[in-house]
């Protein structure tokens, strides 16, 4: 077994020892996670350890822990659970969470020891990973200690938050409304790992449930390692930790009902469930749709009127006046500041037109972090599909912009523009 290497080498044990199962969370035997159970408890976190997951059972309040998975990890789940606002660690390096990292966007190595100026005591198969950003999870990590690890190659749409020199060993990242964390080597979190001399490791365990907790939102992790069945699909929605409280209270809501889906009514009480449901809906109905009276009967329709020339100098001012004050013509002055702030940022003129979606998302993240990156994601086709400034702005346009989408568009281009380090005071002065 690869990790006997390890444990001999730096525990100095010379007598053979009964084999125990690796990530154990109850063994405190070196290859055991009870130190790692301990840590998180420590935290204020309550570890459940499952032999079998059902998908549809975590909650916001849930942090997936995916140890060394012997069975495959479908992508196209994991990658829903993320994108409804859930919560999730992979950690592998050889077994079977390969699909799922490729789902989130990242590429690991064949086995090979991954190349690193540094070895744990001249031993090659013991690399030291350093920090290589200022994201959240890398505080006071400095150096990590490795077994046997792996590498992830061609990471996008992430960060990489601990790196050898020829590939990623922790990478963190966001999709949709949920944050996930894919380790190259999970024998970072075993017992041996997690004592002394290793205090990188430790602080990088700390990190990563500290950043997926969102603030003390999610205090449960649910520890799955080996050989664990997973079944069924996970919730279409799970969080929106942007929408602040409201948000997470309507999410809470919608748990409590998801929990109660299995309840049987009886054949009275659904009527009474219908009949209340109706009533509510003509309340909603009669509150919000307006009173419409009709036209006034004046004989005005029998009179004849001219429609106005197109070509009437005095309909051109006025329809050019009309033009300058439309939210097409803002929206295309919002589009061409984002694009200013774009070239600063990635050094691609015309981004937008230039530069496929995916690049110009992934260029965006390594320039200005994940969150410029998931901005820009959200505003990209809705700028790419506005018109030119004088095609919106010419008298014979017949393009338009709703109120409400141009403030939808705005809010998000400021959140993009914040996030590459710039206010929209003109496009403010100019709304």
């Amino acid at each position: 077994m690869k990790r006997a290497l390890l444990v001999l080498a730096l525990c100095g044990v010379a007598h053979a020892a009964p084999e125990l199962a690796d990530y154990d969370p109850h063994s405190t035997a070196w290859n055991g996670m009870a130190q790692f159970v301990a840590l998180a408890e420590g935290m204020g976190f309550d570890v459940t350890p499952v032999t079998e997951l059902e998908w549809s059972d975590l909650s916001s309040k849930d942090i997936l822990f995916l140890v060394y998975p012997l069975r495959r990890v479908d992508p196209n789940r994991l990658t829903a659970f993320v994108q409804a606002g859930g919560n999730v660690v992979i950690a592998d390096d050889f077994g079977e969470g390969k699909d799922a990292m490729t789902g989130l966007g990242l590429l690991r190595a064949e086995p090979g020891s991954p190349k690193s100026s540094r070895y744990y005591e001249g031993r090659l198969w013991a690399p030291i990973a350093t920090a290589t950003s200022d994201h959240p999870i890398a505080r006071d990590v400095g150096e990590v200690v490795t077994n046997h690890p792996a590498s992830l190659h061609q990471v996008e749409g992430a960060t990489t938050v601990v790196g050898f020199d020829d590939g990623a060993l922790v990478v963190a990242g966001e999709r949709g409304t949920g944050k996930f964390v894919a380790v190259a080597d999970p024998s970072i979190f075993i017992n041996r790992m997690q004592q002394d001399p290793f205090h990188g490791n430790v602080a990088l365990t700390v990190n990563i449930l500290g950043w997926l907790s969102r603030d003390g939102q999610a205090k449960h992790i649910v520890l799955l390692r080996g050989d664990v069945a997973m079944y069924g699909e996970p919730q279409p929605f799970i969080d929106d930790p942007h929408n602040g409280k409201l948000g997470r209270s309507i999410a809470e809501i919608n748990t409590w009902l998801w929990s109660r889906h299995e309840w049987l009514l009886t054949a009275t009480a659904m009527k009474a469930v219908a009949g209340g449901l109706a009533a509510c809906l003509l309340l909603l109905a009669f509150v919000a749709l307006p009173v419409r009276r009709g036209p006034k009967i004046d004989g005005a329709w029998l009179k004849f009127s001219r429609p106005a020339r197109r070509d009437d100098p005095h309909a051109l001012v006025a329809n050019a006046d009309q033009a300058l004050g439309s939210n097409l013509v803002l929206a295309c002055i919002l589009r061409d500041q984002a694009q200013t702030y774009l070239a600063e940022a990635t050094g691609r003129a015309e981004g937008l037109y230039t530069v496929p979606e995916a690049e110009l998302v992934a260029l965006v993240s390594n320039a200005r972090g994940t969150l410029a990156g998931v901005a820009l994601a959200r505003v990209y086709r809705r700028l790419r599909a506005l018109p030119s400034r004088g095609q919106a702005a010419a008298p014979w346009s017949s393009g338009s912009l709703t109120r409400r989408d141009f403030e939808s568009l705005y809010e998000d281009v400021a959140e993009l523009c914040r996030t590459l380090g710039h206010e929209l005071t003109e496009a403010k002065n100019a709304a």
